[in-house]
């Protein structure tokens, strides 16, 4: 026993131990997965999936367009990876090409994002001083969390950011520990989630400002704390110049449509259901969150000031995220959090980051102080940790089986346009395909444009729409339907991608007539009718375009005009990017000399 316990410690003093471990553990999260050959399938898959499949055709072809959607939404020419993470965009559709096929990529970007959640709160527990075993029993915890899984079993893409969120959350640490932060570690990890998810930044930034207000307070040198956290404000701006600026630039000069506004803020916060024990807030990770609470309780005058901070401030986001906190009041006062928070429950991140980290310091701190309930030799403590991580795997296991169920019901039917499931509409019938042949195939466009889902998200329209009853009665996700997912099925329209970024729909009309195209025109987006540009151009309520057809050949191409300051914008972004990385690499060189 003494033998293979020292094995393990040599085998843990490695430098690369953690990343083994965890990538160990997200095989074993991934297994069922592979072991039944099943793509799963949440509500914004499909979403996802077009944007990665657009970035993925961009950089095969090198028909690059950075605003217009040109190959991915049935190639309407839509502005969408722009305004939502348009770094990891391209980085999926890099993946997504080295992979060959959906089910490859979907297993690899899990991995990806299993792996570098648990290495991100290793290193906030490193930094934290809390000693390595620990800091890799609560990263294991981390990765098998329900703000992680969501992207493996639903591919909700707040994983991405909750997986980047712990080096957030260790500036903050650092605020109240060493009454300072890292101006570039704050700075590049802001950039990261903004560049990412921009709703994970905003909770994000929500998160660390009690941690920050500690840290001013217990500062001797406050101007300093300040003054480093306006300095890394200032490069983070500089850093996302491509998603602000292009943000607010493009939803001034357009109406763009806001996602679904959910009709009671409420009903997205996390209960104790069914459905949250099972998919948000697991009962193995409500007893850690307990324990912690009351520990904390217990020993409020040893513990330190940091572990106190992330505990009450944890606490309070978990009351925040609950379904019977007062949003209801809050919704009345602030109803845009509709359609931009639209779900509480995504506040737990912050509790499940706080909290185990300061799991992870309790554990360390009683341990090094030899308190009887942390001794070496208490070995039933490990067989507690092993009993919470296999039953949160248990649990995340049984939640997938209902979603293998679901793609088993679709996966080797031909079905036929499915009008009223969800917005999702098949077309198998007609390519005589199935999921499970498309998930393997070597020809990424066969699932999106077989398997299709409307997404009226940021399409431009003539009036603001706002709130539930507005949405409801806009109806977008029967429009998406009409004005380009039906006319995209009609085979007579072909689209052609140009080198310059254009996009255009060739047809031929046997007479001269008005005719709707299904391509997107914004503000600055400049359409073409058989080669003469137009002036005045008809759109349909959600953009759609509308042109004069000639009888014969007819040629409508689009084309998203950039200005000279969204040009600048754009290098100003690339250059601070390239004076960030040339000095960190040159202060690493500096540092070995």
């Amino acid at each position: 026993m003494q033998k293979l316990k020292n094995i393990f410690n040599k085998f843990l003093s490695f430098k690369l131990a953690p990343l083994i471990i965890f990538l160990i553990m997200a095989l074993l999260m991934v297994s069922r997965q592979l072991w039944t050959h099943t793509l799963f399938f949440g509500a914004d898959s499909l979403f996802h999936f077009n944007r990665f499949y657009d970035t993925a055709m961009q950089l095969k072809s090198g028909k690059f367009s950075y605003f217009q959607t040109n190959y991915g939404f049935m190639q309407n020419g839509r502005i969408l990876s722009a305004l939502y993470g348009p770094v990891i965009a391209y980085i999926g559709g890099a993946i997504l090409l080295v992979c060959g096929s959906w089910f490859k990529f979907q297993i690899v970007l899990n991995l990806i994002v299993l792996v570098i959640a648990g290495l991100t709160m290793y290193l906030l527990n490193v930094k934290n001083h809390v000693t390595r075993g620990y800091a890799i029993l609560v990263a294991i915890i981390y990765m098998y969390s329900s703000q992680i899984v969501q992207w493996v079993t639903s591919q909700q893409f707040t994983a991405f950011g909750a997986a980047l969120l712990p080096l957030l959350i260790l500036s903050g640490t650092s605020a109240i520990r060493k009454h300072d932060v890292s101006v570039l570690g704050l700075a590049l990890s802001m950039s990261l989630l903004i560049q990412t998810h921009l709703m994970s930044s905003m909770i994000g930034m929500l998160g660390i400002i009690p941690l920050f207000i500690v840290g001013l307070v217990t500062a001797t040198d406050k101007w300093k704390l300040v003054r480093h956290t306006l300095y890394a404000a200032i490069i983070t701006i500089f850093l996302t110049i491509n998603v602000w600026y292009n943000l607010l630039y493009i939803s001034s000069t357009n109406k763009l449509l806001s996602v679904y506004p959910v009709p009671h803020l409420r009903t997205y916060g996390f209960n104790f259901n069914l459905y949250s024990i099972t998919n948000i807030f697991k009962p193995t990770e409500a007893i850690l969150f307990l324990f912690v609470i009351g520990f904390v309780i217990y020993r409020w005058k040893k513990i330190s000031l940091v572990t106190k901070t992330l505990t009450v401030t944890g606490v309070g986001f978990m009351v925040v995220a609950w379904s019977h906190f007062p949003w209801g009041m809050i919704q009345r006062f602030v109803p845009s959090l509709t359609y931009t928070l639209q779900f509480p429950k995504r506040f737990l991140v912050l509790p499940f980051i706080m909290i185990l980290l300061a799991l992870g310091m309790i554990m360390t701190y009683e341990h090094e102080t030899n308190h009887q309930f942390f001794r070496r030799e208490q070995w039933w403590r490990l067989l507690l940790v092993a009993f919470i991580i296999i039953g949160s795997l248990g649990l995340d296991f049984y939640s997938m089986n209902g979603r293998i169920y679901r793609y088993d019901q679709t996966a080797k039917g031909h079905n036929i346009s499915n009008y009223h499931d969800s917005s999702l509409y098949y077309y198998f019938k007609k390519h005589h395909r199935n999921v499970q042949k498309d998930i393997d195939s070597p020809h990424l466009g066969h699932l999106v444009n077989d398997y299709i889902k409307a997404s009226p998200d940021y399409m431009p329209v003539k009036k603001d729409i706002k709130g539930f009853k507005a949405y409801n009665a806009f109806n977008p996700y029967l429009l998406d339907y009409h004005q380009y997912i039906g006319k995209n099925s009609v085979t007579h329209f072909k689209h052609k991608v140009w080198r310059n970024g254009g996009l255009s729909v060739i047809w031929h009309s046997k007479k001269a007539k008005w005719t709707q195209v299904p391509l997107v025109k914004y503000a600055d987006t400049k359409v073409t009718l058989n080669g003469t540009k137009l002036k005045k151009v008809h759109t349909t309520n959600l953009g759609a375009v509308i042109v004069k057809a000639k009888a014969g050949k007819n040629r409508v191409t689009i084309q998203y005009y950039q200005d000279f300051m969204t040009r600048l914008m754009m290098v100003i972004c690339i250059l601070s990017w390239l004076i960030v990385l040339a000095y960190l690499l040159i202060s690493k060189i500096v540092t070995k000399m």
